[in-house]
């Protein structure tokens, strides 16, 4: 391993912004971080007063999924697929990935119209986290609790080791993300009549599922292995209730504001989408994530579907609406690592852990990533070409640490 030092960077803790320091990596891993630091490195990297924080924790993207199957039919070669998100994540700030690959889905499989099996989806995947790589790649297994077929499964790839966190989805129209009425108004727009599109809705809610006893089973199996356990858009306090009691503890994607506040006061982790941020809301008109944020109902971020905004969205809690720079960007980090109960390792500016960084370049109207760093390697180095010392330092001065 080279060892390397980051001189000159505005440093982001979990508590607080440190100017003008250097940071020190050997062996992979956080060495000292102080204002000035004597011993000599192999590589050294003037941040110029840019931002030095730690690399991004994205713990449910579908990002993997999009990028094997960008339009239905059409399907990528699944390990091209792989090693070309990597560096797009890579140049987004990500240095830990958990892809959230579904099962049991059919929905998402008969719209994706590929000819990959999702088992051969999760085998690849599986090879290619275990093979070279530039991130810390795991598997976040979303599995559709209407995939009665499918429950099985569930048990054979956690035993396998495939499995680096479960969450338990529902998308049954009349309950979590689709009301009755909204459900049969998008199908409506789809050109279903109205007689079509209620029957449609009355097939859907008959449909079997894997609940009860079944469903604390597999929970049980996963938390048995050490893998959390997540439930996904919670919309009643009596859901979030039965998923706690199960020993499930992170809530994601609630629905509302009063879910997602009990949630919190059961110490959940609770997960909002920072697409939801960036773009100023919900797709479907459920929770503002910001909102849920600032009123202390949301503790840490995923991307959902856009990586890159996860960094944008920490940027704009700061600069727009007033959240502490530290408590921003920990959304996207050492929440995120607390969830996945890897805050041991990665996740935050401290001493001993991994050296999983970015250098945050400001010279413009948008945040961008200079450098990101995974275990003391170098794997992105990016430079505008009209870059300015000068701007860097007026726009680093900008940030709201209040």
């Amino acid at each position: 391993m080279h060892s390397m030092t980051i001189t000159n960077a505005l440093i982001i803790t979990p508590e607080e912004v440190l100017k003008n320091a250097s940071l020190l990596i050997k062996d992979g891993k956080i060495a000292a971080i102080n204002q000035k630091i004597q011993e000599p490195s192999e590589i050294v990297i003037d941040a110029k007063g840019s931002v030095l924080m730690p690399g991004i924790i994205d713990i449910h993207t579908d990002a993997l999924d999009a990028e094997i199957i960008p339009r239905p039919g059409a399907d990528i070669p699944i390990m091209v697929a792989f090693k070309e998100l990597e560096r797009k994540m890579s140049g987004c700030g990500i240095t830990t990935v958990y892809h959230s690959l579904h099962l049991g889905y059919d929905k998402a499989e008969f719209t994706s119209r590929s000819r990959y099996s999702r088992e051969e989806v999760f085998e690849t995947v599986n090879k290619a986290i275990n093979g070279k790589t530039i991130l810390h790649n795991k598997i976040h297994l979303r599995y559709e609790l209407t995939g009665v077929y499918a429950y099985e499964t569930c048990f054979d790839l956690i035993k396998k080791g495939y499995v680096g966190l479960l969450s338990v989805m529902d998308h049954t129209p009349g309950q979590g993300q689709y009301t009755k009425e909204l459900y049969v108004d998008m199908m409506m727009k789809t050109g279903k009549s109205l007689e079509q599109s209620l029957a449609d809705y009355e097939n859907m809610i008959k449909l079997p599922k894997i609940e009860g006893e079944n469903l604390e089973r597999l929970v049980r199996f996963a938390l048995s292995k050490g893998i959390p356990v997540a439930s996904h858009d919670d919309d009643t306090i009596e859901k979030v209730n039965t998923m706690h009691q199960m020993g499930i503890n992170i809530c994601e994607f609630p629905i509302n504001l009063e879910t997602a506040h009990h949630a919190t006061k059961l110490g959940m982790h609770v997960v909002g989408g920072a697409s939801n941020i960036l773009r100023g809301g919900s797709l479907s008109g459920n929770l503002n994530i910001k909102d849920a944020v600032l009123e202390g109902a949301v503790n840490a971020l995923c991307s959902d579907y856009y990586p890159a905004a996860l960094l944008h969205s920490v940027f704009k809690l700061n600069e727009e609406h007033g959240l502490d720079f530290c408590n921003a960007i920990n959304l996207a980090t050492i929440q995120a690592a607390r969830a996945a109960n890897i805050d041991q390792l990665t996740g935050s500016i401290e001493v001993g852990k991994f050296a999983d960084l970015i250098i945050i370049d400001r010279d413009g109207s948008v945040p961008m990533v200079n450098y990101t760093i995974v275990n003391g390697e170098l794997v992105v180095s990016a430079r505008n070409k009209n870059s300015s010392q000068v701007k860097q330092e007026q726009a680093s001065s900008s940030i709201n640490e209040n």
